[in-house]
């Protein structure tokens, strides 16, 4: 089956089931017959209006919304590529993707459009604006249109309509008698994510339909239970596209299986609970922030509905036992069975490559792998460790990506002999399960999403009067990590050099990046090397705060 595109699984999936709701939004159901015609009127838009042919990059930043998953399988059916973005980075960080990766066309938000609208009309690549309405039930849609006109007009003093120099997505139309190309090519190029990479150093990652389908195609030995038993199922889709586990595991998998994405823009644990009512939702996927907020709510906890949910998956960052537990338990006074599994995936191994399951769990491990994919644990010399003993994990499995884009020296370093590295450590015992220890690479899990610390710091650098600057991880309660900054500074004016970081982080940083606390020092701790030493500041941290950090 993985000679398949991504377009075709769930063209295949149409054809068995084209009256079922492929997608649920807001109180909308778009059934697949629906749904693929959809996908093919924007490919013809695509190709034919927009002239972006095979191989060409189309960036797409946007929320889940329905036009998020039609852009992406129009824009792998003609055989383009899709470079998934997230909605809301600043404007300097979406410029810098756009000429990195030769972006042909762009499909921006509106929201994001509108904080910034004067700088992106700078940008010579085609842009088309999204809105959240547009698929939204009539009464719905007219408050919603009615909030942002009042909106964009009290921030911009003009009534909303297309931005002097942006077209709207929805005004777009296919040219008639064409039919547009259809890729036959799972191998080649067709998505780029962006990362971390294994050394914490920010990369795009390349990755292929095959990719994506090896996921797809063990769907059922991961839920462990066969097709008819999650023929009315829906997965709950509130982890963003650009997050590789969002997009494959809440997105792709369930399309490609038939079964409903119930997709969530923003998410409310209370939203959850009303959706439950409309929608069958048989499986959640989130990160342990969306757990911990799921319990807290009454009216989800309390609700009758729990009884359809099959099981959850936790990802992006490690889950505690005493999260699990709860959560369980939850479940099981609700009348379902399901419990929360944690797996591990990377977005150089897209999504799940190894996971606890019904079949294959044990208390404190990241999983048992998947039968795609092998593990193995390596010392600092490329050598495997026996069982028990700590070292870097490593990978070989038919999900593991193509590549760096134009960095084959990067891609290189990442492979030993086939195998992937990581830059995570830990053990396997002498069952096969695998253990999570801590990460190699610089790299902090903020409400599951991946912050740079070098990409903060190399920032804050740039403030006048920043002599050095560190960035750590601390403990939030809604987040689970937070940033804080310890900085040297030539002068000292705390007050004023404080609000001047933070004014400066809030402009060019995503929000996760934007750190909680700054403490400024006389001097940071160096290494022999003379490298600024990060993990001795994060253990005194730690220390000071009695945290146990495994990451």
């Amino acid at each position: 089956m993985n000679e398949m595109t991504m377009y075709q699984k769930i063209k295949l999936a149409a054809k068995d089931k084209p009256h079922y709701p492929a997608v649920y939004y807001q109180g909308t159901k778009i059934s697949y017959r629906k749904f693929i015609a959809m996908v093919d009127r924007m490919a013809n838009i695509l190709e034919y209006r927009l002239d972006v042919h095979k191989d060409d990059v189309v960036l797409v930043a946007q929320p889940n919304i329905p036009d998020v998953l039609v852009l992406i399988y129009a824009i792998n059916k003609i055989g383009a590529i899709v470079n998934l973005v997230h909605p809301f980075i600043p404007f300097n960080q979406v410029q810098k993707i756009i000429k990195e990766t030769k972006t042909k066309v762009a499909f921006l938000f509106e929201q994001r459009i509108a904080k910034e609208v004067e700088k992106y009309r700078d940008i010579k690549t085609p842009i088309y604006v999204t809105r959240v309405e547009d698929h939204l039930p009539v009464f719905k849609k007219f408050v919603y249109h009615t909030f942002m006109n009042f909106k964009i007009r009290r921030k911009l003093g003009k009534w909303r309509g297309s931005f002097n120099g942006f077209n709207y997505l929805k005004d777009l139309k296919p040219v008639r008698g064409k039919v547009s190309s259809e890729s036959n090519d799972a191998d080649k190029l067709s998505v780029l994510l962006h990362s971390g990479s294994t050394t914490g150093d920010p990369k795009t990652i390349c990755l292929a339909d095959k990719n994506f389908n090896a996921v797809s195609d063990s769907t059922f030995e991961i839920l462990c239970c066969d097709k008819q038993a999650m023929a009315k199922g829906g997965f709950l889709s509130l982890l963003p596209s650009f997050h590789g586990f969002g997009f494959c595991m809440t997105m792709h998998v369930p399309l490609a299986s038939g079964c409903t994405v119930a997709l969530m823009p923003k998410f409310s644990a209370k939203e959850v609970a009303k959706m439950m009512k409309s929608v069958n939702l048989s499986v959640i996927c989130g990160v342990p922030t969306v757990f911990e907020h799921l319990l807290k709510c009454k009216e989800f906890v309390s609700s009758k509905y729990l009884k359809n949910i099959y099981v959850a998956y936790c990802g992006g960052d490690t889950i505690s036992i005493s999260l699990k537990k709860r959560f369980d338990e939850a479940m099981k006074n609700g009348g379902s069975n399901a419990q929360v599994f944690e797996g591990y995936g990377l977005t150089e191994a897209i999504a799940v490559n190894c996971v606890n399951t019904f079949a294959h769990n044990k208390e404190g491990s990241i999983g048992y792998p998947v039968s795609f994919a092998e593990f193995k644990i390596f010392d600092e010399h490329g050598n495997e460790v026996p069982d028990g003993e700590i070292g870097e994990i490593v990978i070989r499995s038919k999900t593991t990506m193509l590549g760096y884009w134009n960095d084959p020296k990067a891609t290189e370093a990442t492979f030993k002999n086939g195998w992937l590295c990581t830059g995570d450590l830990g053990y396997k015992d002498a069952d096969g399960f695998i253990f999570f220890k801590q990460r190699k690479k610089r790299v902090i899990k903020v409400s599951g999403v991946a912050v740079f610390p070098t990409e903060v710091e190399h920032l804050v650098e740039t403030v006048p009067g920043v002599e050095a600057v560190c960035a750590i991880q601390i403990p939030d309660q809604r987040l689970q990590h937070a940033i804080k900054l310890f900085v040297v500074a030539k002068y000292f004016d705390e007050e004023g050099m404080r609000n001047q970081i933070m004014d400066t982080c809030r402009k060019y940083l995503i929000k996760w990046s934007v750190p909680k606390e700054i403490e400024f020092v006389k001097e940071l701790p160096l290494t022999q090397l003379n490298k600024v030493d990060f993990r001795k500041l994060q253990t005194e941290e730690d220390a000071r705060r009695g945290v146990i950090n495994k990451d």
